[in-house]
């Protein structure tokens, strides 16, 4: 018998719900449900996998509405905007989740949810939501849950305790063009829930670094809070946005940043507005990285006079052709450090080539590949044993080519963004 495809699990998981009927007919789903697969990716369900801790997690994605009470300018759940709306309440969430982790569709939740009414509200739906998985159904594996802009801080500690992971939708950088796209929300009262959530989780840090046992059933967010951008939405420049993430940063508790690509969505405000353009999101997730794992600092990121992020050669190339004087790096004898800013080195190929060169004598880029490394665009930035591997460096050879300039390319409407489950 073929796997039963996407759709039809979908389905299944759906019928899960289907004890709340306003009729006798056996099967039928309750009215906010029934238009659940009429909306595309805003459906309340879909699996992706994710990298966590040392493995692989699939994870339940659902969207526990799409109706909401804010009219976001660029957002396709703005409350203007003709679409079949849909909601799940708390128990049929569980009860959901709890039919895909039978069937082994998944292992973790992701949760997100419009905003329809008071947050007060949404926030009480997905606590006792969290409360049903963790308390009753007693799951003890991962969970990432959106907080809601306007919680009541006991509700944050709340939310934070029961999760694994914790996400504040932050949109831009600056309150003044965030209220440019949406005059209803406030980046203030965003970055307080924020700021709560973030005391939760250090504080349990700090317990759990002095001996208190972890509790699956209330992980207290320590895998660390995310948070997210819309890019090109606002006229914040890349700088504006790293500068932002490289403060929260410093705070502690953060994991990482989501960047979406603006895309115009149809019967919205900025339906006219052009796309940014998806490598730029890209160079920010780069650029992410490397203040996150590589090292970096914000003010050594290199931008153009604009304030953003050169298209064209990915953020650490970037700065390693602005600092000639740091190059070429000797592999046979360079600290970790000096590795890591080697273009097509990452953390673990530079690591590897600490522990391997004591024992193994590194002789050419054929060495280097069997370590991780991206040979092509280390070459032009090292020398072995003293002697330069290669002069013309990759990341010279591309200025034939801008993705600025796409004067005359087709612009694209969307019906829903891509960035709707980040």
């Amino acid at each position: 018998m073929p796997s039963p495809s996407l759709e039809q699990k979908i389905a299944t998981l759906m019928a899960d719900a289907a004890d709340d009927l306003d009729s006798a007919s056996a099967g039928r789903l309750p009215p906010r449900l029934r238009h659940a697969n009429e909306v595309g990716a805003l459906r309340p369900l879909n699996i992706r996998d994710l990298r966590y801790g040392t493995g692989r997690a699939r994870l339940l994605r659902i969207l526990m509405t799409n109706a909401c009470s804010y009219n976001c300018h660029y957002c396709p759940m703005r409350r203007d905007r003709p679409m079949p709306r849909t909601l799940l309440k708390p128990e049929e969430l569980a009860r959901i989740f709890a039919g895909a982790l039978r069937r082994n569709w998944c292992d973790g939740l992701f949760v997100t949810t419009g905003i329809p009414g008071r947050p007060v509200k949404v926030m009480d739906d997905l606590i006792t939501a969290l409360e049903l998985i963790r308390v009753r159904d007693r799951f003890g594996g991962y969970i990432h849950v959106k907080i809601v802009p306007g919680a009541e801080a006991a509700q944050v500690d709340r939310l934070t305790e029961l999760a694994s992971r914790v996400s504040v939708n932050l949109e831009a950088p600056c309150g003044a063009t965030l209220s440019r796209i949406a005059p209803e929300k406030n980046l203030d009262v965003t970055l307080a829930a924020l700021e709560r959530a973030r005391g939760r989780i250090l504080i349990r840090r700090r317990e759990e670094r002095d001996g208190r046992p972890r509790d699956p059933l209330r992980p207290g967010g320590t895998a660390g809070m995310t948070m997210q951008f819309v890019v090109g939405a606002t006229p914040d420049t890349d700088r504006t946005i790293v500068d932002r993430i490289s403060g929260l940063y410093a705070g502690g508790g953060m994991h990482h940043a989501q960047f979406s690509a603006f895309r115009p969505i149809s019967d919205t405000p900025m339906e006219g507005v052009r796309a940014t353009p998806a490598l730029r999101e890209h160079r920010l997730y780069q650029a992410d990285h490397l203040l996150r794992g590589y090292g970096f600092s914000a003010d050594e990121v290199v931008f153009d006079d604009a304030g953003n992020l050169p298209l064209t050669t990915d953020p650490k190339a970037a700065w390693a052709l602005a600092h000639p004087e740091r190059f070429p790096v000797e592999v046979r004898t360079a600290a970790r450090e000096e590795l890591l800013r080697v273009p097509g080195f990452g953390p673990g190929t530079a690591r590897r080539i600490v522990e391997e060169r004591g024992d193994t004598l590194i002789r050419g880029l054929r060495d280097l590949r069997k370590l991780g490394a991206v040979t092509s665009r280390a070459a032009g930035f090292i020398t072995i044993g003293g002697r330069r591997v290669q002069t013309l460096r990759w990341e010279e050879q591309m200025g034939f080519w801008s993705p600025e300039e796409e004067a005359g390319a087709y612009q694209m409407l969307y019906s829903v963004s891509p960035g709707t489950f980040r």
